[in-house]
């Protein structure tokens, strides 16, 4: 565990689209279960209906985040560019992203760990480091969905995949930090120097 200089922005970018049940919970999730409170969340919409857009709109109330709604064809990595953009004015009338770090986040995950976003931070705090990944498990069981990825003989693949955490896997490849080949763009993080860096 890795600590961090000072207390930098970490900027949480959410992709999402007409999934306001699994983004509401993911959103309470982060506020209820980190301990770091030093971020900001940008949601970016692609164009959910009316009805989500407004509930999104009624929900910031509840748990702030930047809410950028742009109505376009579906497309994962321009969505998360347009939410991770250095703050150069505004973009479509709304701030922009001022972290130091970007986490990139699936709208259906959940926080269930307060040191969580920390760790993070302070894996991708190290100079040899590019993205760093989390352990995720699937909802409401102890399976695993992605302890990072690995070349296998069919190319490269989820490690550990629906395995029982509950078990020690390969001398605790499922327990310690580990530097692997990748990790998915589900719960990423990385320094916004390197996103910038990597085009």
């Amino acid at each position: 565990v890795y600590r961090l200089r000072g207390e930098p922005l970490i900027s949480i970018v959410i992709p999402s689209k007409d999934n306001e049940d699994a983004l509401k919970q993911c959103i309470r999730s982060i506020y209820a279960h980190t301990a770091y409170r030093n971020f900001e969340m940008i949601v970016v919409d692609n164009g959910s209906t009316e009805q989500v857009r407004m509930g999104l709109e009624n929900f910031r109330q509840e748990c702030p985040f930047t809410y950028l709604y742009i109505p376009m064809d579906f497309n994962f990595s321009r969505m998360c560019n347009l939410g991770a953009q250095r703050a150069k004015g505004t973009y479509l009338g709304v701030q922009e992203a001022k972290g130091e770090y970007v986490l990139l986040l699936n709208d259906d995950m959940e926080a269930v760990e307060d040191s969580w976003l920390l760790r993070l931070a302070g894996q991708a705090s190290l100079e040899h480091v590019g993205a760093v990944g989390a352990k995720l498990l699937y909802p409401n069981t102890s399976l695993i969905q992605h302890a990072g990825i690995a070349n296998t003989v069919s190319g490269p693949g989820h490690k550990l995949k629906k395995l029982d955490d509950s078990v020690s896997y390969y001398y605790g490849r499922n327990r310690f930090i580990y530097d692997l080949i990748g990790v998915t763009a589900a719960c990423l993080m990385i320094r916004r120097e390197r996103y910038l860096e990597l085009g």
